[in-house]
């Protein structure tokens, strides 16, 4: 009976995912010159912005895991991640990585260390939901400094999206089946050497050290081979991300001309995809700074549906559900959404130039971002600017789990 239950939703859903292309289908042969339009901006977008800030560091987390630094750096974060997120230390490169690459690095990295036996379904399912972070170049570079002319503003939505996000992976790692799952995840090896004996009198860098040296012995590939491999899956999950992002482009140029007039036009981009609906609220004319610095942190904690399709298409090879997933972004967006409200006053006292921005994009109906592009020394400053933070990171994580595990020893 449950099997025919699910057979029939499975077609009910086949149906209507037909359904649904055959109307996009239709609405392109309608318009085919704005269909193309919006395919184009799309693409604009993929290629100047996340496809060069996306390559190095999906190569980069596929030979980190490879060579085994990712495996000493896990060990390092196992205090921190364990009392914080109730996740195995092998998670903890992927949290800094997220936050500072961006969706869906965070995902992938995941999915890796699931697929190489570092972490079970259930806990490499959350850890894709904590890890799922705006790329920072968005925040400080699009948003700020293109769409609002303002970089101050982008300190302000950078340090509240990612406080947001580690405030919703710490509910929800407390909540239903990741609280469940706690006493679970005691019995899960975290790295190679879990089993040795006397683990605890050995300090925590030999620890790192020894499942390092020993997840690189255990994957073997030569250097060229392993680089080859990274560029080439780095590639293809590029090549996914872009093919969502085109599609949701033309899709919201579509669905936007069904709604009357007076709908707010920011809401439909900001349900589907987090670049054109940002873009969309700058162009609003919200007289409001607080209120459209809010939206903005709301809309980039939601992330959108089109990241939640690329974390799926990411995820679903491994074999992983992202149960859970849409509520997390979800409490990330109202986390985000509030704490602006709150923080604003006394941030707009530090900056009392600030004030809401409208953009008019010259065009009726595009949802096209008008912005300068980065040319190639800047994309290179901006490699270096995010290899050093993504440093900086991680070196603050590994600190604070040393303190964390040093006061816990005390007590």
């Amino acid at each position: 009976m449950n099997r025919d239950l699910a057979t029939a939703g499975r077609m009910r859903t086949s149906a209507l995912l037909a359904l649904g292309a055959a109307a996009i289908v239709a609405c392109i042969v309608y318009a085919p010159q704005q269909a193309f339009e919006a395919s184009l901006e799309g693409l604009k977008i993929w290629w100047h912005i996340v496809f060069p800030a996306l390559l190095p560091f999906l190569v980069l987390t596929e030979m980190l895991i490879a060579l085994g630094i990712i495996h000493g750096i896990g060990t390092l974060l196992t205090p921190l991640m364990r009392s914080l997120f109730r996740l195995p230390g092998s998670a903890g490169f992927v949290l800094p990585l997220g936050a500072v690459v961006g969706f869906p690095s965070g995902a992938a990295a995941a999915a890796k260390l699931h697929q190489r036996g570092q972490l079970p379904s259930s806990e490499a399912a959350r850890l894709a939901a904590l890890s799922h972070f705006c790329n920072p170049m968005l925040i400080i570079i699009v948003i700020s400094a293109g769409f609002l002319h303002q970089p101050a503003v982008g300190s302000l939505l950078l340090i509240v999206h990612l406080l947001a996000g580690l405030g919703a992976g710490f509910i929800y790692s407390r909540m239903g089946r990741g609280a469940r799952n706690k006493a679970a995840e005691a019995e899960v090896p975290e790295q190679p050497h879990a089993v040795a004996a006397n683990r605890s009198q050995v300090s925590l860098f030999k620890q790192a050290y020894r499942s390092m040296e020993q997840a690189r012995r255990l994957d073997g590939r030569s250097f060229g081979k392993l680089l080859g491999d990274a560029v080439s899956e780095a590639v293809q999950t590029l090549m996914t991300v872009g093919g969502f992002m085109l599609i949701f482009a033309v899709v919201i140029q579509i669905l936007s001309r069904a709604f009357p007039s007076g709908f707010p036009a920011y809401i439909l981009p900001g349900l589907l995809e987090v670049h054109l609906g940002t873009y969309a609220i700058v162009q609003q004319g919200i007289t409001s700074p607080a209120l459209q610095a809010a939206l903005l942190s709301a809309v980039l904690g939601w992330g959108g549906l089109c990241s939640y399709f690329q974390v799926r298409a990411v995820l679903k090879p491994a074999g992983l559900q992202i149960r859970g997933f849409l509520f997390t972004r979800l409490l990330h967006g109202a986390i985000a959404y509030v704490l602006t409200l709150l923080i604003w006053k006394q941030f707009n006292s530090w900056f009392p130039q600030l004030t809401a921005v409208s953009t008019d994009s010259g065009a009726e109906g595009s949802l096209s971002p008008v912005f300068l592009f980065p040319n190639g020394s800047q994309s290179m400053e901006l490699l270096v600017w995010q290899s050093g933070l993504l440093a900086v990171v991680i070196a603050g994580l590994v600190l604070f789990s040393l303190i964390w595990k040093h006061r816990r020893s005390e007590h």
